[in-house]
């Protein structure tokens, strides 16, 4: 912000049912809750409370995991 650059970000947090009902997408944005999936996915970088938002990507991070390794064995035989 010093600088005065406009800094927009893409966000690709998690989304399950596109249309913001389900909340999953949800980022916290200049202090108010926007769902990417229709708020977005282009917002103010400034703005973005990217702390939230990565403890939120890492939520899952075990679970998809294992799914990635269910689906090389499933693959592989």
């Amino acid at each position: 912000r010093p600088h005065k650059i406009k800094t927009i970000v893409s966000l690709n947090p998690i989304m399950v049912d596109g249309t913001g009902m389900c909340g999953a997408c949800r980022v916290s944005v200049a202090g108010k809750t926007r769902f990417t999936c229709v708020d977005g996915p282009e917002f103010d970088g400034h703005d973005v409370d990217f702390g939230l938002l990565m403890t939120r990507l890492q939520m899952y991070t075990e679970q998809e995991k294992l799914a990635l390794e269910r689906c090389r064995c499933e693959k592989n035989g």
